[in-house]
């Protein structure tokens, strides 16, 4: 299963590798994209994916999402 959503401004996708374990991925406006791996279910999967994009926000704060 594959998952689109947006936050803060960028488009992430979660996606289901096996049961349980879950790729997050996205690409900033500047940069290289950014991805990993959770396991747990996929609003964790989400909490993780969103956490990471909070977390290139604040790496990044002069640049502004689309």
């Amino acid at each position: 299963m594959t998952v689109y959503a947006l936050h803060e401004g960028i488009q992430f996708q979660l996606e289901e590798v096996r049961p349980g374990e879950w790729r997050w991925s996205f690409q900033p406006p500047t940069g290289p994209g950014r991805s990993g791996r959770v396991m747990g279910n996929e609003r964790w999967a989400r909490v993780v994916a969103r956490r990471a994009i909070d977390i290139w926000h604040l790496m990044n704060p002069k640049v502004q999402a689309a």
